[in-house]
């Protein structure tokens, strides 16, 4: 695996639907995620392991419900 050293970019395929622009992600140096829509020059940033804890709890209540709704039934 490489070292993140330089700042890598990318920009979605498609639309984002709350903001009808693509997006642009950019991986930076010092483990830090950020977003722009395209066109635009605010970025919104975020240590990856802020990211990442959050994701993983979203997940993690989406299987909580996932179990739940199959218990009802």
């Amino acid at each position: 695996m490489t070292d993140l050293r330089k700042p890598v970019k990318r920009r979605t395929i498609e639309q984002c639907e709350t903001v009808r622009r693509r997006l642009v992600v950019a991986l930076l140096p010092g483990d830090v995620l950020a977003f722009r829509e395209e066109g635009r020059r605010r970025w919104y940033s975020a240590p990856l392991g802020r990211v990442f804890i959050t994701v993983a709890k979203w997940n993690v209540e989406a299987q909580r419900a996932e179990r739940r709704k199959g218990n009802r039934t």
